[in-house]
């Protein structure tokens, strides 16, 4: 999970940095803010000494201004400076002989060893805690920029989310611009440049650049600058990997300033978050994908197994029922000559409807179904459903139930297929005299179909089940109920494709009662 030893924060080769290191170098503005402020407290003395007050009183004044020198400058050298400043100024205005550097008075030299040892501590002592508050505040930052990149990776799903949120963090963080290499069919990608606030961006995607990239991709090291592979590089290259795995390559500009020990480790912990998000997000995605396959398999395999039983059986009733007409056509009566043409019709229709049942849900699962949508009236796609559906449902009551003037949103050809799927269904699975009662209502805001019969049920068990594909629920094999189990799943796409819902419910006191829904159609009036 971590970079290679070289790359730990004990083999760095970023050494810890001194005290005086940490310690800015003063600015101009800082000169003249020393400057000022000494000056001022010169002047309160000289009011002092007109008040009479004590020399005492005249020496704690400079030392409050050593006190706010310290805070109002950046580090420990103007206060120091301060210090002797004050000494300076209080032994050339305010003591007599004024305007020298002599003294009449035999203890003023020690006064003044004093007054500039305890101006010195003062103000160091004043520089270190304002040195530690800041060195403070910058560890609470990145360490919430550690715990931001941990929340935000959590939520990344795909590595450009992922190689985006850790390059933002480390701007972020380090306040430089990023480039970033990503890993794509085995091979390191041209790089990407996050940009940032000190660092110009130009010669940053350099071929040199990239050639250093592309080592520490190969080699799963550190290169670039600061290190011995590649020194002259602009940017110091660090490998996203986890155990042998390379997700990718980070690029970090080194030209002004180096990175120190704490912002080395935060920054091996963010790539190293980085690396275990890709890693999640490449096995979730292997994950998903052998689910797919497995998926694919499993249908594969239910397909063969219709093709070979299921569609078999009527292929052979139809092939043996054409040869005994063609070899004892003459020695056959008129009613079993029908019987024989009833038969091949019926198994003829039924592999018509599985193939019409395969090939529409095919194409609605690869998406290559064109849907053609129009506004229609229930009643009228119900009637044209009633006239498609199988020559069986005369030994059967249909009874149809539609409110006028009920018009929905559908593709027409698709709805009328799953009500003639779900009204052989209910022919299929119920006795002879069995009654179909059809509905089409208003409800909710929305066009509800309804078809219901009062034949055995479903079993609890099958319920869960009975929109899979390939789900038969059959224990028994009867010609009369051979099924693909392609119908109800296929109803259940279409509907779902219709922004509608398909449901089964128990029909009282026994059968079942399939309602799927459909969007209503606006209806607007011109007068």
């Amino acid at each position: 999970m971590s970079l290679k030893m070289e790359d730990t924060v004990k083999n760095r080769t970023y050494p810890k940095r001194p005290f005086a290191w940490y310690v800015e170098k003063p600015s101009a503005k800082d000169y003249l803010l020393t400057v000022f402020i000494f000056a001022v407290c010169t002047l309160i003395g000289l009011l002092f000494q007109k008040l009479d007050l004590t020399d005492t009183n005249i020496v704690t004044i400079y030392i409050l201004g050593v006190l706010i020198t310290s805070i109002v400058t950046d580090g420990y050298l103007c206060s120091v400076a301060g210090s002797f400043l004050s000494v300076f100024l209080f032994c050339f205005f305010l003591m007599e002989p004024r305007m020298s550097f002599e003294t009449y008075a035999v203890g003023y030299p020690v006064t003044f060893f004093i007054m500039l040892i305890s101006s010195v501590l003062t103000g160091t002592l004043a520089a270190k805690l304002k040195m530690h508050a800041k060195l403070s505040s910058q560890i609470a930052f990145r360490t919430q920029v550690l715990f931001d990149t941990d929340r935000l990776l959590q939520k990344a799903k795909s590595e450009t989310e992922i190689l985006g949120v850790t390059c933002t963090q480390l701007i972020r963080l380090l306040n430089r611009s990023i480039t970033a290499y990503v890993v794509e069919n085995g091979t390191l990608s041209e790089g990407k440049l996050f940009s940032g606030e000190k660092e110009s961006t130009e010669d940053f995607l350099t071929q040199e650049e990239q050639q250093a990239a592309r080592w520490t991709y190969e080699n799963r090291q550190r290169a670039g600058a600061s290190t011995h592979h590649f020194p002259q590089a602009k940017c110091l290259y660090l490998a996203i990997r986890s155990g042998n795995n390379v997700y990718g390559v980070i690029g970090i500009p080194l030209q002004k300033e180096t990175l120190d020990s704490f912002e080395y480790s935060i920054l091996l912990s963010v790539i190293n978050e980085c690396a275990l998000a890709m890693e999640n997000a490449q096995n979730a995605m292997e994950k998903e994908k052998n689910a797919v396959i497995a998926k694919n398999e499993q249908l594969r395999a239910d397909l063969l197994r219709a093709i070979s039983h299921d569609l078999r059986t009527p292929l052979c009733s139809i092939s043996g029922n054409a040869d005994m007409l063609l070899s004892n056509s003459e020695r056959l009566d008129e009613a079993t000559k029908h019987q024989i043409y009833t038969d091949i019709y019926d198994d003829s229709e039924w592999l018509i409807g599985v193939v019409e049942n395969l090939l529409s849900i095919t194409r609605l699962n690869d998406g290559r179904l064109k849907f053609k949508f129009t506004d229609q009236l229930l009643d009228e796609v119900i009637a044209e459903a009633l006239r498609h559906i199988s020559r069986k449902h005369d030994d059967y009551k249909i009874v149809t139930d539609c409110e006028e003037l009920v018009l929905a949103r559908m593709d027409v050809r698709l709805i009328i297929q799953v009500l003639v799927n779900l009204i052989d269904n209910a022919i299929k699975y119920t006795p002879p005299g069995t009654v179909i009662s059809i509905r089409g209502t208003k409800t909710d805001g929305k066009a509800q179909i309804s078809v219901e019969d009062n034949g055995p049920g479903i079993p609890e068990e099958m319920k869960s089940h009975i929109f899979e594909m390939f789900y038969t629920g059959k224990t028994t094999v009867a010609d009369s109920q051979r099924s693909l189990g392609l119908g109800l799943a296929l109803c259940h796409s279409i509907i779902e494709s219709h922004d509608g819902t398909l449901i089964l419910t128990d029909h009282d006191p026994h059968g079942c009662n399939f309602t799927f829904t459909l969007p209503l159609s606006e209806v607007t009036l011109n007068e």
